[in-house]
């Protein structure tokens, strides 16, 4: 059961006492809770007795250690003792929607572990950034490019590959990073292959490669929206430690709202359309940018360059680290 279900069911049967909960399948001494104002709170049992401070914002607020009563839906038996709690600090539809998203992948992450202080407090410090996220100005493009992104990433070895290496701030240079290893996704709706790039995407380095994958976009109503893309994503990577990547690129989307849709683009046309490049075949300037001056941005037409064959682009990401040598390095 989702847990944006459990919580409905919460509503709709309140204890009328300060938190009312019901148990999370599957796990022991986890609940699920509401307050009386009907926001969400994660309760989870512990024999920790270190006394911290509560941290709080005007989103998430979390408790370690505190002594709860806890009383089950529709008015029944209620439990008191120690519990960590991270609780909901708005009543906002989108907000609260993720919230629970949040602790729905948490926990499926945590499944089969202890959930002690240590972990659900870098767990909050996450979700702090994650709120603190604004959308981006330009949302079209933002969407535009999410698209792309998540539609190469199904398309070509899938989410969980590509997870580790994707950017988790807006500020870094390239989509994807490797030691000496570059991936840069572009869209564009046109029918020539021409992208903007700043001058790092395609000025090569000394001991770096960069690849970039250029797609064609056609706008269609019955094709594939960034909602459909963003639900299939969060699915694949639920219960890893990578999925609060994909919401930070939902939250600069400005996709948090369950019924926003996004761009809809023909699925086989990208699919078709997709190619790869090697930035040192692509049209720029092959020198470094000179003192004083940065931020330098070009358009780049790319039918002049030769297509990196999927079998050469294979075997050159067959040379990433796999993933255990990842999550050692995680």
């Amino acid at each position: 059961m989702r847990l944006t279900d459990v919580h409905l069911e919460l509503k709709r049967n309140p204890s009328g006492h300060t938190y009312t909960v019901a148990r999370i399948p599957g796990r022991e001494d986890v609940y699920l809770g509401i307050d009386l104002g009907s926001r969400p709170c994660l309760f989870i049992a512990t024999s920790e007795t270190t006394q911290e401070p509560a941290l709080c914002s005007s989103h998430i607020s979390l408790q370690l250690s505190k002594l709860y009563r806890l009383a089950d839906a529709g008015g029944g038996l209620s439990k008191q003792g120690l519990f960590h709690s991270i609780c909901c600090e708005t009543t906002d539809d989108a907000e609260v929607g993720s919230f629970l998203l949040l602790i729905e992948a948490f926990l499926a992450y945590q499944q089969g572990k202890p959930i002690g202080g240590e972990e659900l407090t870098s767990f909050f410090r996450s979700m702090l950034r994650l709120f603190s996220i604004s959308p981006e100005r330009d949302l079209k493009a933002e969407r535009q490019g999410l698209w792309g992104e998540l539609f190469m990433m199904s398309r070509i070895r899938g989410l969980r590959f590509w997870a580790p290496f994707w950017h988790s701030e807006i500020t870094q240079t390239f989509d994807f990073s490797s030691p000496g290893k570059r991936v840069e996704v572009k869209t564009t709706l046109g029918q020539q292959r021409i992208h903007q790039f700043s001058h790092r995407q395609v000025f090569t380095l000394e001991a770096q490669e960069i690849i970039i994958a250029s797609l064609l976009l056609r706008e269609d109503d019955v094709g594939q929206s960034l909602r459909d893309l963003i639900n299939a994503c969060r699915e694949d990577l639920k219960g890893g430690p990578y999925f609060i990547k994909l919401e930070k690129a939902v939250r600069r989307a400005g996709m948090e709202q369950s019924t926003e849709i996004g761009p809809i683009f023909a699925p086989a046309q990208a699919e078709q359309e997709l190619a790869f490049f090697r930035s040192a075949d692509a049209p720029h300037f092959r020198v470094p940018e000179p003192h004083g001056v940065s931020e330098t941005r070009y358009q780049v037409d790319l039918s002049t360059a030769p297509q990196l064959a999927r079998q050469d682009l294979n075997s050159w990401l067959d040379t990433w680290p796999s993933e255990s040598a990842r999550l050692s390095h995680d």
